[in-house]
């Protein structure tokens, strides 16, 4: 039995970018990659790798939108 798709959403959407929903969907490895890459792009945008870095998190976050619900569907209480 899956965990609550609407809940992994609204998650993917206000947290998605720390990746919460991940996390939430028992994806803790990958979430914890998103939430530590948004961090370094965030402490190092003041140079450009920081940039790159929150790019690559928002292409990751908008892939997620089609991923999300199979992963929440997918994943065990």
């Amino acid at each position: 039995m899956g965990k609550s798709v609407a809940l992994a959403y609204v998650l993917w959407f206000f947290l998605g970018y720390l990746g919460i929903h991940r996390m939430y969907c028992g994806r803790v490895g990958s979430g914890v990659t998103m939430l530590a890459l948004t961090v370094l792009g965030g402490i190092t945008s003041v140079i450009i790798i920081g940039h790159v870095i929150l790019l690559i998190v928002g292409i990751w976050w908008l892939l997620d939108l089609f991923l999300t619900a199979n992963m929440a569907m997918t994943a065990r209480r």
